[in-house]
């Protein structure tokens, strides 16, 4: 069973119990963090519902703007990304995950709440004297958990989604055993892993219990009163709602993690964004890589991670071993490249997952994001992984276990030891 008839095969299971039989389900979901990859793991869900009958009001940062959906409304929140500009994720890889999480994420969250709750649109739906009714609400599980009262509002059972890997604090309010050191708690990043000191064990309980401690008692506490503020002081505790989540979906599958114990309602899925048959290369593109008798290499850190980030010695680095390679190379650059070689083609855009299923590419060098990792499962690419944030370590270590990659840490690469890395891919007959 593939994983997009897997999650409608659940959803359509929910949706029969809480509405009459044969009956087309209303569905409000709120996916609020401005990211890419957040949203487009989910647009085919939203389609094949709304393709089923189903009623949908979506509130997302990415909307389709499909008018052949005739019963998908989409509000819109694209304004929302001008909140990530001056963040330099580079910057702050000097830090452990959590504390970037506690000293600006959080807070990042409480706007975010805010904005969905302050919008004419949103207000009309669940404004005291609203008539809109709702028979499920699915809200992204992440950042923003003072939403969650709003299927309290509409007497909706509450499902929650997650473009990545579960948090600890959710596998802990859900009843679920917390693994502080095992490698799929991907919010440790590097700390992680098997044989570690009890030292570093104990240092990983410790870091990891604060971190839930302060979650507890100082994020959802804020989250719940601004929830109150808009919704009202007779809310249950939005811990209580989280607690009774009919099913919480998310995309960290076993074969891009690691596996751990879990509980029934938590359920993963995966490769549910990628197309089979990717549109065509734009024309220039597919011009540059019409002779490639070496093949090619692709290197893109997503959309979250700019090279412009990076210090100029690095920048010329990544150059330097690219132009001396005897492969062409196709590269996602937010700047334009000075006196730019004639083997090397950048782009602030490339279609990701057509480059990737093209029968010459070679290598995929990459930040390790989730969405790219299956991407490049799906094409059989293998993989360099430079992790910058987040869950990015997680999906490299599990493929370099497969042995189909290699990581690089972004603080010691060097002409030397980039090109040797590229070199053992290219030559590597597997």
């Amino acid at each position: 069973m593939g994983p997009i008839v897997k999650i409608t095969f659940w959803m359509m299971c929910l949706l029969c119990i809480v509405t009459p039989f044969l009956e087309a389900a209303r569905i409000l979901a709120i996916m609020p963090i401005p990211s890419y990859s957040h949203q487009v793991a989910f647009q085919s869900l939203w389609t094949a519902l709304s393709q089923r009958g189903h009623e949908l009001v979506v509130l997302t940062t990415d909307p389709l703007n499909d008018p052949s959906i005739k019963n998908l409304t989409e509000i819109d929140f694209h304004f929302n990304y001008k909140l990530l500009k001056g963040i330099n994720h580079v910057e702050q890889m000097k830090y452990t995950w959590l504390s970037v999480e506690r000293n600006y994420l959080f807070k990042f969250g409480h706007i975010l709440t805010k904005n969905i709750y302050e919008h004419s649109e949103v207000r009309k739906l669940y404004e005291p004297k609203s008539d809109q009714k709702f028979d499920v609400v699915i809200i992204e599980a992440l950042k923003t958990p003072g939403l969650y009262p709003l299927a309290y509002r509409f007497n909706a059972p509450f499902i929650g989604l997650s473009s990545l890997g579960l948090y600890s604090y959710n596998y802990y309010i859900l009843g679920a055993p917390l693994l502080p050191s095992h490698p799929s708690n991907w919010e440790m990043k590097k700390a992680t892993g098997i044989n570690l000191s009890l030292w570093q064990r104990l240092t990983n309980f410790i870091q990891q219990w604060y971190h839930i401690y302060y979650i507890l008692n100082d994020f959802y506490p804020e989250q719940q009163a601004i929830a109150e503020k808009y919704l009202g002081k007779n809310i249950p505790d939005i811990t209580d709602i989280e607690r009774n989540t009919s099913i919480l979906l998310h995309t960290q599958q076993e074969v891009t993690s690691f596996i751990r114990p879990t509980v029934p309602n938590i359920i993963s899925f995966g490769h549910f964004h990628i197309s089979k048959k990717p549109p065509a290369l734009p024309k220039d593109l597919a011009k540059f890589l019409t002779d490639v008798p070496n093949g090619f290499i692709y290197m893109s850190l997503g959309t979250n991670i700019l090279m412009s980030s990076f210090s100029k010695d690095m920048l010329n680095i990544f150059y330097d071993t690219f132009a001396s390679l005897p492969c062409k190379i196709v590269w996602k650059m937010d700047e334009e490249l000075i006196n730019k070689s004639d083997n090397i083609y950048t782009a602030k855009w490339l279609p990701q997952q057509s480059i990737l299923a093209h029968p010459k590419i070679k290598l995929f060098i990459y930040q390790g994001g989730l969405q790219s990792t299956e991407e490049a499962i799906f094409n059989a690419v293998p993989l360099i992984g430079i992790p910058i944030i987040a869950d990015q370590y997680t999906h490299i270590n599990k493929m370099i276990s497969f042995g189909v990659g290699k990581c690089l840490n972004i603080e010691d690469v060097s002409r030397e030891n980039l090109k040797a890395s590229i070199t053992d891919i290219l030559n590597d007959k597997r």
